[in-house]
């Protein structure tokens, strides 16, 4: 007993030495939430109009303009929109869906450890906050993705929520983002292996054996190669190239692919060619990804081994970029796509902050 009390005493004096501090935390935090806020609000006056294309095209979906006869991801996502209602409130939607973002990064953090939280974590943080104005104020399929996300940060303690999670991915995949059942696959391969690696390190081999096998499985079952939808994307398409992503070694033998996945999935993660962009807000955001990425890297050792709440988001992260890896045709729609799932950084983040690496 006097040892517990000794530990609660020490506790309370360093959460009370700290006070001034994590005051500052708080307000960072809160400074960025009303940030994205008026970005989300004031978006469409001073955004790039290139933001928004696809949210020209949903909209039409929801007008009635454009119908699909067939299966159709923005004919799915403009339907969702009208059955939801969402669709009839265009200059309220930007706010309501970043709120909703902002939701997930509450739940994902804890209000309550956000002092716990290193200050490259709160800036993470904050920067997510910030970038969610950015690519989720407007009509987008990826509105949809945030169900998933707080549910997934839900199913940290409860295996219940995790097949619930399961089933309604697999259903947006069925409706909306087919490579998304590549992502479900991923995550149950990721689920089941990181508490029992005895080191972070042997992620690295996992990786890359991963890929091997997506390159023969691909090559085999669908006869394509592993980028095959990426480049055929930036083939067919006329769109901003400054952010393009290809191919880093020319070649369709199976190593070279596997070769280029591995080299892509670095490349995306750190996007040091960013800086010749040209774009400012997409180098701001290639930063700010480095940032997330690099901090997963320093964290990985406090989860792999263990069952704790980091397995869960760092499972997702890792199945999540090994897909974008072959199928993001440029480093915008990276983005765009990543926003969403950024709550999950956030809950490895506050998962493995020093107070609260805790077995479950």
């Amino acid at each position: 007993m006097s040892l517990l009390t000794d530990r609660t005493r020490r506790y309370h004096r360093e959460v009370r030495s700290g006070a001034p501090l994590d005051a500052v935390k708080y307000w960072v935090v809160c400074a960025a939430l009303v940030a994205g806020a008026i970005i989300a609000w004031r978006s469409h006056s001073f955004l790039p109009p290139k933001l928004f294309l696809d949210e020209f095209i949903i909209k039409r979906f929801i007008s009635g303009e454009l119908q699909s006869d067939g299966p159709s991801s923005y004919g799915t996502t403009g339907w969702l929109y009208q059955v939801t209602g969402l669709g009839a409130i265009p200059d309220a939607f930007p706010v309501l869906s970043y709120l909703v973002f902002a939701v997930a990064v509450v739940i994902a953090t804890g209000w309550k450890r956000i002092p716990m939280m290193s200050f490259a974590a709160i800036g993470l943080t904050a920067g997510s906050l910030v970038l969610g104005g950015v690519y989720l104020s407007q009509y987008s399929k990826e509105f949809f993705v945030l169900p998933l996300a707080i549910l997934l940060l839900l199913a940290r303690r409860s295996w219940k929520l995790e097949i619930a999670w399961v089933a309604l991915a697999l259903l947006y995949a069925a409706y909306v983002r087919p490579y998304w059942f590549l992502v479900v696959v991923l995550y149950l391969a990721f689920r089941f292996l990181i508490p029992w690696l005895k080191s972070a390190w042997l992620l690295l081999p996992v990786i890359l054996v991963g890929f091997a096998v997506l390159v023969v499985v691909f090559d085999v079952v669908l006869g394509s190669p592993l980028t095959f939808f990426r480049t055929d994307i930036n083939n067919s398409l006329d769109y901003d190239r400054s952010t393009q992503l290809d191919d880093l070694i020319a070649g369709s033998a199976l190593p070279t692919q596997w070769l280029n996945a591995v080299l892509m999935m670095a490349w995306i993660a750190f996007p040091v060619w960013m800086v010749f962009s040209g774009d400012i807000v997409q180098l701001a955001a290639g930063v700010f990804m480095a940032g997330c990425w690099a901090l997963v890297v320093t964290r990985t050792r406090f989860v792999v081994g263990h069952r704790n709440a980091g397995v869960l988001p760092l499972a997702f992260l890792l199945a999540f970029l090994i897909v974008q890896t072959a199928f993001e045709p440029d480093y915008g729609s990276y983005l765009r796509h990543i926003t969403p799932q950024l709550p999950m950084f956030l809950a490895l983040f506050a998962a493995t902050a020093r107070r609260w690496r805790v077995e479950l």
